[in-house]
């Protein structure tokens, strides 16, 4: 329950300071790994989805990493089934719990990784 309380202040921050905005309100740290090769990481434009989520607009923050909002509702179903099964004592199948899923979920962040780097259509869609 502690860990709880740095994320709360964490998703308050995200909710209040936009990371898009240019008057800097907010410190949000820039990528380094597009700072020093120019490239998008898999990570590129997550801090815009958050902000973006949190305010409910959910295209744009497709738009700004696809890969971290889908990977946001595969943690809200993990949070479900924990949730389920600490305070309900409700059985849940998890079907996130296996080496297949893992492996999937490296591989499409590999692949993901390239073609959001490729510069023409439709794959120059997916940088943010």
């Amino acid at each position: 329950m502690l860990a709880l309380v740095p994320i709360f202040f964490l998703v308050q921050y995200y909710y209040l300071h936009d990371p898009e905005s240019q008057t800097g309100d907010g410190f949000f740290p820039s990528c380094i790994f597009h700072s020093l090769t120019g490239y998008h990481c898999p990570g590129c434009g997550s801090q815009r989805a958050v902000h973006d989520l949190l305010h409910g607009r959910i295209l744009q923050a497709l738009q700004h990493n696809l890969l971290f909002v889908i990977l946001t509702f595969v943690l809200g179903i993990k949070g479900y089934k924990y949730i389920a099964k600490t305070f309900f004592n409700k059985t849940v199948t998890d079907w996130t719990y296996n080496k297949y899923f893992t492996i999937a979920i490296f591989l499409i962040i590999i692949f993901y990784w390239i073609l959001r780097n490729i510069t023409t259509p439709p794959f120059c869609h997916l940088a943010p």
